[in-house]
């Protein structure tokens, strides 16, 4: 699929997160959310358009660590306009971290009108046409975190 220059992030339902806790794309690695790494590597990737499924109670939040430009909402009608498009658009399902070394898995790319048919009708993952994309790590929990911090303590000799 030719190059990205528009994806959408699936953040947790604010009910599926417990109180006095926040989706896992904000919490930290190396001090920082993990939703910065993820813009970082989407603007070195080309991808200018962002749009980011995430419910009110952490909207602010979010917006604060997204581009300007970047939409933040839970309305299904303005997922629908920003899937207008015939371009490809990767999809986040769930929280990730960027990582080089990540296989193809979860995360993926479509047509934005064919993402938006299919989410219309019924909303899986299972698109037709949608081609799996590497370079994401599924963050599944505080686990993965853990471990993701672990990790990047053990890259850190290697990047200075």
């Amino acid at each position: 699929m030719s190059s990205m220059r528009q994806a959408v992030l699936f953040f947790e339902e604010d009910s599926a997160v417990p109180a006095g806790s926040k989706p896992l794309m904000l919490e930290t690695v190396l001090s920082r959310p993990i939703l910065t790494w993820v813009c970082e590597r989407l603007r070195a990737d080309g991808v200018r358009r962002l749009f980011a499924v995430c419910g009110p109670r952490f909207s602010e939040e979010v917006r604060g660590l997204l581009p300007p430009e970047a939409a933040v909402s839970e309305q299904w009608t303005d997922l629908e306009a920003f899937l207008d498009t015939e371009e490809p658009v990767l999809v986040l399902p769930r929280a990730a971290f960027p990582m080089e070394e990540a296989g193809p898995g979860f995360a993926y790319a479509a047509p934005g009108r064919e993402l938006r048919e299919t989410w219309r009708v019924k909303m899986t993952n299972s698109v037709q046409g949608a081609e799996l994309v590497s370079g994401w790590l599924p963050v599944y929990g505080p686990d993965t975190v853990a471990e993701l911090e672990e990790l990047a303590r053990r890259k850190e000799p290697e990047n200075k």
